[in-house]
């Protein structure tokens, strides 16, 4: 164990504890024994472990990111090609993957909250891995629907998206932002092996490249799953690293104090119009995001270029926008993040419309400039303003709960953008289209208010 990470407390500590006793220092003030599957730390260490957790959720979303976000996308020509099925068939299978997303999230959430970030990751990490594995055996639409519903996603719904996001949360309270800012690079790095990714598939395959995709699942995120811890008082630490007081106070147990934040049960945050708003606006968000990810590629294949070219476009894409991640979540965290989001909706608008109406390098260019570094830069700032807004006690029910609110634009963008490509004979008319539908995103930033007794204290 590293002497940054969180452990039972030493039988010497609790030696000198009974020293201090015996030497006059008050019981009362110091307080109860914790019990010993937790302790206090005597001194913080160089680094806060909650950037350990920051960065193990980090290679999980790069896994996630890799294999499924953008790594569907890579695969998806070459699937479709080799079985001869058509977009829309193949587009319905990724669909009712995320219905079944929707379907779980609250009772997933519930989970979290429950039992814990840990036991989630690791149970996702290992019912993904084997779905990609036995993915690589497809031989019928049934057979694809069925581990890839059930498996892949069922395993990426259950631990690589809400629990290491809950665990960050719990983590981090003026520095929220950043800190979900920094764990969603992962999803850049997975973004940026797209072109990797594609050349193994045209080295090995696409079933062999399935196959790899959960063995790297296993070996990588298995062992990242230890390191997850849910929250930080359970091991003497407070939010962002602060010193606990000498006190007993609202924490777990005395001198683990939580920053005064509110709290809203699943019930109460559910009557209030933030709730609704934050739940249309990551709707929105992922309606466009999540087909331009999926389609990207196959478009610009429709344009002429070959795979790796295209899947080194949607490298690019990932690597510009690794900066957005943390430079829009770093302005959430001193500004008002509803601006931030915003701002960042507006220039993705503009940068699909270039990228349609310029078309060629141009387009491209203009698509990489504004849509790259804006479509990830909101991704932190959506769970930082709901945190913000409710609390973290049921920061993975709440957010449960919104899922399904986003699920059927989720659900409606590869059916859409497909059907429209097999009505049209192109991709070009669905991108405008999301051009058009992400401006809608806007009205529902405009109507978010903070519920009664929100705060917002920005970092220094």
């Amino acid at each position: 164990m590293s002497a940054n990470e969180p452990g039972e407390r030493p039988a010497d500590a609790a030696g000198d504890d009974a020293g201090a006793d015996a030497t006059g220092a008050s019981s009362e003030a110091a307080g109860p024994e914790p019990p010993r599957r937790r302790f206090l730390l005597r001194r913080r260490p160089v680094i806060f472990y909650g950037w350990w957790v920051v960065l193990s959720g980090t290679a999980i979303m790069a896994l996630m990111g890799a294999f499924s976000y953008y790594g569907m996308g890579v695969f998806f020509n070459s699937i479709k090609d080799d079985l001869g099925w058509s977009a829309a068939a193949l587009g319905a299978a990724l669909s009712l993957a995320r219905i079944q997303g929707g379907v779980l999230a609250p009772g997933v959430g519930f989970l979290i909250d429950r039992y814990g970030s840990q036991k989630l990751v690791l149970i996702g990490v290992v019912l993904s891995g084997l779905g990609f594995i036995l993915l690589g055996q497809t031989m019928s639409v049934v057979y694809f629907y069925i581990i890839f519903v059930f498996l892949v996603q069922g395993g990426v719904s259950a631990g690589m998206g809400n629990a290491p996001m809950a665990a960050v949360t719990n983590w981090f309270y003026r520095r929220r932002a950043t800190a979900h800012g920094v764990m969603n690079l992962g999803l850049s790095f997975g973004g940026i092996l797209a072109l990797p990714l594609a050349w193994i598939i045209e080295a090995w395959g696409w079933r062999q490249a399935l196959v790899f995709a959960g063995a790297t699942i296993w070996v990588v995120g298995i062992p990242l799953s230890f390191v997850i811890r849910h929250r930080p008082e359970d091991y003497g630490y407070l939010p962002d690293g602060d010193k606990p007081g000498e006190q007993g106070g609202e924490g777990d147990f005395p001198g683990a104090e939580a920053p005064a934040e509110v709290e809203y049960s699943p019930w109460e945050a559910m009557k209030t119009l933030a709730f609704w708003s934050i739940a249309l606006m990551f709707s929105a968000r992922h309606f466009v995001t999540g087909s331009v990810a999926l389609f990207l590629i196959p478009l610009l294949e429709e344009r002429g270029m070959s795979l790796a070219d295209a899947a080194g476009v949607l490298s690019l894409m990932a690597l510009i926008g690794t900066p957005g991640r943390v430079g829009f979540a770093w302005l959430g965290d001193r500004y008002d993040k509803r601006l931030v989001i915003g701002l960042c909706f507006a220039f993705q608008s503009g940068g699909i419309i270039g990228f349609t109406a310029l078309g060629g390098n141009i387009g491209i260019l203009f698509f990489l400039i504004l849509y790259s570094p804006t479509y990830s830069g909101v991704l932190p700032l959506i769970p930082a303003i709901q945190a913000d807004y409710f609390g973290r006690e049921w920061f993975a029910t709440i957010r449960g709960l919104m899922t399904p609110v986003a699920t059927a634009s989720v659900v409606l963008g590869p059916i859409v953008v497909a059907g429209i490509r097999d009505w049209t004979g192109s991709y070009e008319p669905a991108f405008a289209a999301l051009a058009v539908s992400n401006l809608l995103a806007l009205a529902f930033v405009a109507i978010t208010r903070p519920p009664r007794g929100a705060t917002f204290q920005p970092a220094v």
